[in-house]
């Protein structure tokens, strides 16, 4: 029998959060099911129930708000914990359920989805495309002197409390800056900074690094020892500044820390300053992270709700196999700053899938290199460096965290 997908109802959490888990090998522990009770949204968790009432496949949505270049914000579903269990796998599970979550991002005014993929070639062929792409950062303490002057003492490690309270409006600030970044629910910062406090049995506590009303990083030490000597790893889980200073008090906090010889820090912006601060770029070791995929479910939305680098009017003709609403050709317009999207029945100037629109919509993928891997159709010849040019931000946009 063909599996029934429905809205689970709250008393149900455990089973969706254990269902999600065996899939992916793991299970729903004490600390797992607390953190599913700060986020998620169960309005917004849907399942496939077999004939015999077993939860088969799970999938979810949480409400963001993303940042958009030129400031703004627009609605965002977060798609998380998407899973089919094995011997329910290629029987278009999973498209269903994702059709389900559009409907309802759509039905909610939500011009975007966003994912973290952790096979990112299964959601390309539902529209997603890695708009967001991050760096790993790498830093040799020996070779990690700075070029910015940073005030000595400047950085203060403080408690779970004293961070809850002041880290939301540093990060909120810095978020107005970089596109791509998503709001986070109360919900979201309590899990987040309650998470694995006293460490595990390879990594130490948490620590929560501040330069007051400026900047902020969480990390944590993994000791290590090689021959009798200290090589222990400071992993940085985030780091935000809202200026040079503050930012380079903070890495040079987090690179000098005893017992370590490395620094690593994941999910980086592409233009990271700090490849810019570091004396020693050779030794500083930068390499392809995971990417936030992301899908644009409202093309006239989408558009005209961002802001744009250059004036200028092109013609996309966009096609979707998901929201067939969206297929055709659409005129965007861009005059003073302000644009507009409509329908039109004028010659397409560019060719593309809405997966790539989505890659290029945040200005971090250039439509010139789709163009040159050919994923997109240049019809009207110098199109795509016309569209690059609109859609530029002066910082790449950003994500800095799974959720």
């Amino acid at each position: 029998m063909t599996p029934q997908l429905r809205r689970i109802v709250p008393e149900e959490l455990e089973r969706f959060v254990a269902a999600f888990r065996a899939v992916f090998g793991g299970q729903a522990d004490d600390q797992v099911l607390a953190r599913a009770r700060l986020r998620l949204e169960t309005d917004r968790a849907f399942v496939g129930v077999d004939q015999h009432g077993e939860v088969v496949a799970t999938a979810g949505a949480f409400s963001f708000q993303m940042s958009l270049p030129g400031g703004g914000q627009t609605g965002c579903a977060g798609v998380s914990m998407a899973s089919v269990r094995t011997d329910h796998r290629r029987q278009g599970l999973l498209t269903r359920l994702m059709g389900l979550l559009f409907e309802q991002a759509r039905e909610r005014g939500e011009s975007l989805a966003a994912l973290w993929a952790s096979e990112a070639p299964i959601y390309g062929r539902y529209g997603f495309g890695p708009a967001i792409p991050t760096i790993e950062l790498t830093f040799e303490r020996d070779h990690a002197a700075l070029q910015v002057p940073a005030a000595p003492g400047s950085v203060e490690l403080v408690d779970r409390a004293t961070a809850r309270a002041t880290f939301p409006s540093i990060r909120a600030a810095v978020a107005t800056t970089r596109p791509g970044m998503l709001t986070r629910s109360d919900g979201f910062w309590d899990s987040m900074l309650d998470e694995e406090q006293t460490g595990s049995t390879t990594t130490g506590p948490r620590q929560h690094a501040l330069v007051p009303g400026r900047g902020y990083a969480l990390y944590r030490l993994k000791p290590e020892w090689t021959a009798g000597a200290p090589t222990g790893t400071v992993e940085v889980a985030e780091l935000h500044a809202h200026d040079p200073e503050a930012a380079a008090a903070l890495w040079r906090f987090v690179t000098d820390v005893d017992l370590a010889s490395t620094t690593v820090a994941g999910h980086r912006p592409t233009d990271d300053p700090a490849l810019a601060m570091v004396r020693d770029t050779v030794r500083t070791r930068a390499q392809f992270d995971w990417a936030l995929q992301v899908r644009v479910l409202d093309v006239a939305g989408a558009l005209t709700q961002r802001g744009y680098a250059t004036d200028g009017t092109i013609v996309l003709e966009v096609s979707d196999a998901q929201i067939p609403e969206q297929d055709g050709c659409w005129q965007l317009r861009v005059v003073d700053g302000e644009a507009s999207c409509t329908r039109t029945s004028a010659a397409p100037d560019l060719r593309l899938g809405v997966a790539s629109l989505s890659t290029v919509y945040l200005g971090g993928v250039r439509t010139t290199q789709l163009v040159a891997a050919g994923r997109v159709v240049e019809v009207t010849p110098g199109a795509a460096s016309r569209l690059d040019r609109m859609l530029a931000t002066p910082f790449a946009p950003w994500h800095e965290g799974m959720f």
